[in-house]
């Protein structure tokens, strides 16, 4: 099974001595269910599958709440999943999730970042945005480009979808965002703007707006149900937290409530074998490993990435996964965001002031053989507190190619725009490159997941649903789990502490019973 690689790694444990601590532990679980509940909470085996912020999250809470044979297995050497931050040029630049939105809620990752001690934390400051044509000297209004990021803002909170489901209105003809986004985009621009050039450059703005919104997701638009913007709309948050020494100190402090033998790296999941309450099996529950390795547990929660369940949910569970739980895992999308970072030898603030953003052809007006990545890109900005690096943002397209494009390739393509851009011949190329390969990474298989025109909310829910009866014993969670804060660092850490309680919950019924 080629799920995940595997990589010469050091072991972390005496993998034969808690194999056989693990068996011990298993007699006395709760399914010859000891009434003594501190006593059940410490006997009771429990493996987390997967070490991102949902997986670190269940694990944290379960220890907290006095369940100590709990035990974590990341497939890859790192943990953190989906939020990698790298030190390159003369800052921290984020691959995966970078801005944790300020909000109170319990449990979420605002909480979890205020609780951080000594971790330094800023805000995102507002910057200048330039929107230019390539080639061309004509300068953009500013008061065009608020008022149309203000119409596109009040688009992606779906107001305008809620209006025609309260009206009755027939939604059929609005099969996908890009649909949606278009069709009433044409609306707000012929009742805005008059002159034909007017008209065509608003047409400009909103279709950069469309690959900035693409951009989050990691897919064309085209893809993604309408109900995506009314579950879980776009937010705006204008001045996000960042932690400029990389988010994955978050994370690391997550990790530092477990223990060597309860966190274990190098360990790619190959088999989990899972039960109800009522079905007798040969052998007990378990986890095993592609290294040989077996987890026994009476509770097992998989955060795996949805990716990773697309691929290979129909060979990693026996017995097989129940019919609809399948079909949520194929209904529902995953895209693949793409992220470049470009590390200059020289200060870049020669030479570029302000964050640029490209507008380029309309879609339909450019020929095959014209296509290029750069006409993809959204933005180009320099990061807070860097003199020497670029993050490009790229929405709209081609996100696989764009991966494995070669560097090469693509650093003479970006210097070429970037000339035409700042029409200046002398902008330098960048002397490194760094970027995200979620898609090429047998561990992801993607990122972040959205609602596919072929999914709906009940997809989420029917994947967050723990299987077992009466008896927890296999639970999901991950941010295609959630449908609070779905997609999100904040669903995924919320997931993980809901199957954590689940687990909790279930040992206060059964020793009040």
């Amino acid at each position: 099974m080629q799920c995940y690689k595997l990589a010469s790694r050091r072991s972390l444990y005496n993998a034969t001595a808690l194999k056989a601590e693990l068996t011990g532990l298993q007699h006395g679980s709760h399914y010859d269910f000891c009434h003594n509940l501190e006593a059940a909470k410490r006997k009771s085996q429990i493996v987390v599958i997967g070490a991102g912020i949902a997986g670190l999250s269940a694990a944290q809470h379960l220890l907290a709440n006095g369940f100590q044979s709990t035990i974590v297995l990341e497939a890859t050497e790192r943990y953190g999943g989906r939020i990698s931050s790298k030190r390159f040029g003369d800052t921290y630049c984020e691959l995966g999730a970078k801005w944790i939105n300020i909000d109170g809620s319990h449990d979420s990752m605002y909480e979890l970042l205020t609780k951080a001690e000594g971790l330094t934390k800023q805000l995102k400051q507002p910057m200048c945005v330039s929107y230019v044509q390539p080639g061309e000297e004509r300068q953009v209004p500013a008061g065009m480009v608020q008022l149309i990021d203000t119409l596109f803002r009040q688009l992606c909170r779906g107001f305008r979808v809620r209006d025609r489901i309260k009206s009755g209105t027939d939604l059929q003809s609005l099969d996908n965002v890009m649909s949606y986004l278009q069709a009433e985009s044409v609306k707000l621009i012929q009742c805005s703007f008059q002159q034909p050039d007017e008209q065509q450059l608003a047409r400009e703005i909103f279709q950069s707006l469309f690959k900035e919104f693409s951009s989050i997701l990691g897919c064309c638009l085209e893809y993604v149900n309408i109900q995506h913007l009314t579950s879980c709309p776009l937010q705006h948050e204008l001045n996000p937290i960042y932690v400029p020494t990389g988010l994955d100190n978050v994370v690391s402090a997550l990790a530092q409530d477990l223990d060597p033998l309860q966190l274990h790296t190098g360990k790619p999941v190959g088999q989990i074998q899972w039960k109800t309450h009522e079905t007798q099996l040969s052998e007990p529950q378990h986890v095993g490993c592609l290294d040989g390795s077996l987890y026994q547990a009476d509770h097992i929660i998989c955060t795996l990435p949805l990716g990773v369940l697309k691929n290979f949910a129909t060979v990693l569970f026996k017995p097989t996964l129940p019919l609809q739980k399948l079909q949520a895992i194929s209904n529902l999308g995953f895209g693949n965001p793409v992220k470049i970072y470009l590390s200059y030898k020289r200060p870049i603030g020669k030479w570029i002031k302000s964050n640029l953003r490209p507008l380029g052809a309309l879609p339909g007006q450019a020929a095959q053989a014209d296509r290029n990545w750069t006409q993809q890109i959204v933005e180009i900005s320099q990061l807070p507190k860097s003199q020497h690096v670029l993050e490009v943002r790229v929405g709209g397209g081609y996100y696989d190619e764009i991966e494995k494009l070669p560097d090469i390739s693509l650093l003479e393509q970006f210097t070429q725009l970037m000339r035409q851009c700042l029409g200046n011949p002398q902008v330098p190329y960048p002397q490194s490159v760094l970027r995200s390969n979620w898609s090429s990474s047998a561990c992801y298989l993607g990122g972040r997941p959205y609602f596919s025109t072929q999914s709906s909310a009940r997809d989420v829910q029917s994947l967050g649903a723990p299987l077992g009866d009466s008896v927890p014993t296999l639970l999901f969670a991950g941010d295609a789990t959630a449908l609070q804060g779905f997609g999100t660092i904040d669903g995924a850490r919320y997931s993980g502490i809901r199957e954590a309680q689940r687990i909790i919950d279930y040992y206060h019924k059964r020793s009040s019973a």
